[in-house]
């Protein structure tokens, strides 16, 4: 293959990365999580994500073997940005409010019965 068409599929690769990275996370992460998600977090780990999975596939087919130290360094890129990227969905999920109060419902013994029956 040409260099110049080799360009053009890793620009294609990356778009369809970015593509399904978005997809995946908010399926994954949801989508409450990715709301609340400062947008810088969102742009830079998926760009970086994306990046990190074209240079693995670059490193990949230059070598005649799949399993050479550049392509090892770019597998743990990707594995430890989709570690970061689980740890910072979990902890917007974990600030994303459910709508679960604790309040029980019941009425105060102060209240007068005609008027929690008014309520009812």
């Amino acid at each position: 293959m040409t260099p110049r068409l080799l360009r053009l599929v890793y620009a294609l690769e990356f778009l369809i990365a970015l593509v399904a990275i978005f997809a995946a996370w908010s399926e994954i992460g949801g989508q409450a999580a990715l709301d609340l998600m400062h947008w810088g977090w969102k742009l830079g780990l998926s760009l970086g994500l994306a990046g990190a999975i074209v240079a693995y596939t670059a490193a990949v087919v230059s070598e005649e073997s799949v399993w050479t130290l550049r392509s090892a360094r770019w597998l743990t890129a990707i594995v430890v940005l989709v570690l970061a990227m689980g740890v910072i969905t979990w902890y917007y999920a974990l600030q994303e409010d459910t709508g679960v109060t604790d309040e029980t419902g019941a009425i105060s013994a102060s209240r007068p019965a005609a008027q929690s029956r008014r309520f009812a």
